[in-house]
């Protein structure tokens, strides 16, 4: 894998003619492992994108997180590092001129849609799609399946497209990248979390059979390490202040001239609220993102395993935005996110604070619902 990173950098200012494998701009490590593997297999057999492919095409991933922030995507370093790969050989969204890219295709990974202004020739997604994929070209090729993790359809892809003698030095390894996304994507497959989908469970159990990774009488050992490890290091956020772990995993919605940001935090929103400087911190974000309002999202997993989600949803310069999102919320039958207020003081004007009792809705069931309120302003 390093040497085909390696040579992607080499060829990017001389090709005549690219494809870029592009995450989606939470860069988790799902996202970024689904870019790299995704990347990494068209590479070596075009097929899904030969209709745009030439001899002079050079096929390559894009994180998509400015360079100076990656050190903030802490899990994604750590399994990274772990696998050997050096994080000088990755591409960063900001290192490409996309203005300039005139001859450029875009394949995105983990979200279907862009404001990028590249044509999209295929897409591979685990979201709820949203009506604007319709803009995209026909023929693109498109695969969106709501299973635990996208890495398990680019996994999928993977292991129908060739057997480890087809492919060249870096298929396991690109599988071994996707099968640590599918363990902490689902939550090691917990029942109380609900992600995994029977999808997920066999492309995991396949990639262990192919990689030879560990045998079925130490799977589960095999995956609880694996598990724990990766939500310690995205739980590490010691060299990190306030303002930081609001870049760490952030999703920015924007309609309507209206924005709302939504940050991931590896703790409760109690405890990020507790850190020091959490309130200028707060507001230089809103100033950067040109927020309206601020939607933080805490995930914390105890250590017996089990998980715990709360939300905070905090009016910028829009009491009335804020407060349709918490109606919405509130009021959304389809998911039912169980949300019990919790009284908490001297944050900001106007916020409102829930436990979240129901554990299997997340950001990607948040989501819609604040778009459909952004579009109905």
């Amino acid at each position: 894998m390093n040497k085909y990173l390696q040579q992607c950098k080499g060829l990017l200012q001389s090709a005549t003619h690219k494809i870029a494998i592009i995450g989606n701009e939470s860069c988790d490590l799902d996202s970024a492992v689904s870019a790299l593997a995704l990347a990494f297999l068209l590479h070596q057999r075009p097929m899904l994108v030969e209709p745009w492919h030439t001899k002079d095409t050079v096929v390559f991933p894009v994180l998509n997180v400015l360079r100076s922030e990656l050190p903030l995507k802490t899990e994604v370093t750590y399994f990274l590092k772990q696998r050997g790969i050096s994080l000088n050989n990755l591409t960063c969204s900001d290192e490409i001129k996309w203005e300039d890219e005139t001859n450029m295709d875009l394949v995105l990974v983990d979200h279907h849609l862009t404001k990028l202004g590249q044509p999209v020739i295929g897409i591979i997604d685990h979201r709820p799609v949203d009506v604007g994929v319709q803009q995209f070209n026909p023929q693109a090729f498109r695969t969106i399946e709501l299973v635990g993790s996208c890495a398990t359809l680019v996994g999928r892809e993977i292991l129908k497209s060739a057997t480890a003698k087809q492919l060249t030095e870096g298929y396991e390894e690109a599988l071994e990248l996707l099968y640590g996304a599918i363990v902490l994507d689902t939550v090691n497959f917990s029942k109380e979390a609900d992600k995994a989908k029977p999808l997920d469970y066999e492309i995991a159990e396949s990639i262990e059979k192919e990689t030879h990774s560990t045998t079925p009488e130490n799977r589960d050992t095999h995956r609880e390490s694996m598990f724990k490890s990766l939500v310690a290091a995205r739980s590490d956020v010691s060299e990190l202040n306030a303002y930081q772990l609001l870049l760490k995993d952030l999703k920015i919605l924007s309609e309507s001239n209206r924005v709302v940001t939504l940050p991931g935090f590896p703790m409760s929103v109690q405890e990020y609220l507790r850190l020091s400087g959490r309130k200028e911190h707060l507001s230089r974000f809103a100033s950067t993102t040109k927020s309206n309002v601020v939607l933080l999202l805490g995930l914390k997993i105890l250590p017996d395993g089990s998980v715990r989600r709360d939300i905070g949803v905090v009016p910028i310069d829009d009491k009335r935005l804020a407060e349709k999102i918490v109606a919405a919320l509130l009021g959304d039958k389809s998911t039912s996110f169980g949300l019990e207020k919790i009284e908490t003081e001297n944050v900001a004007d106007g916020a409102t604070f829930f436990q979240q009792h129901s554990l299997k809705a997340s950001r990607k069931q948040l989501i819609p619902i604040v778009k459909h309120v952004l579009s109905s302003l």
